[in-house]
């Protein structure tokens, strides 16, 4: 799975977390921060990366079966395989496992982009791709793609250890206060 990995290596961080998951459990803890990393996962393809993201090429939108010019949106398939896994008691993992149809993860595609790389037609004469006008768009036996750009989703190492951190103090405020931090996502 295309992951983010936060290690709590603070004493004081620590201490906060460990008292937390004792008042309300590590399981509980950990569904609520991987919650939180989904939520920033949505709010990145809501806001195109927080603004960062490149816009679509021409080519691009002409063979968009849906329409539309929201990045990775287009079937939104790849929006919807974002998930959380956990082991209820030390982790929780927010990322997808969704691969392309000949088994290489798109996750690092789109976290990290790619280089130029060369498409090789194998079963066909010509590369073609379909145009939402019914249409072809004929490329030839091999197209010399520029590369894919980085649209990341998954939040960075600082990002992800405030998200962790704002979680943790919210469901302390909670607790401190009386109530069942439960419900809550801080």
């Amino acid at each position: 799975m295309t992951t983010i990995t936060i290690n709590v290596t603070g004493e004081a961080a620590r201490e906060r977390i460990s008292k937390l998951a004792q008042a309300v459990g590590p399981a509980i803890l950990l569904k609520l921060i991987g919650q939180r990393l989904l939520s920033y996962i949505d709010e990145s393809f809501r806001t195109r990366g927080r603004g960062q993201w490149r816009p679509l090429a021409a080519s691009t939108l002409e063979t968009r079966p849906h329409g539309g010019d929201a990045p990775l949106q287009d079937s939104g398939r790849y929006k919807q395989s974002f998930v959380t896994e956990t082991d209820g008691r030390s982790y929780v993992e927010a990322g997808t496992n969704l691969k392309t149809a000949s088994g290489i993860p798109l996750g690092p595609i789109h976290e990290h982009g790619t280089g130029p790389f060369t498409i090789r037609a194998v079963r066909a004469r010509v590369l073609a791709a379909r145009l939402r006008t019914g249409g072809w768009m004929l490329f030839g036996r091999e197209v010399h793609h520029p590369g894919i750009p980085a649209r990341p989703v998954l939040p960075n190492q600082v990002t992800a250890e405030r998200l962790v951190g704002e979680t943790v103090e919210g469901m302390l405020r909670e607790v401190a206060n009386g109530g069942d931090a439960g419900g809550r996502v801080g």
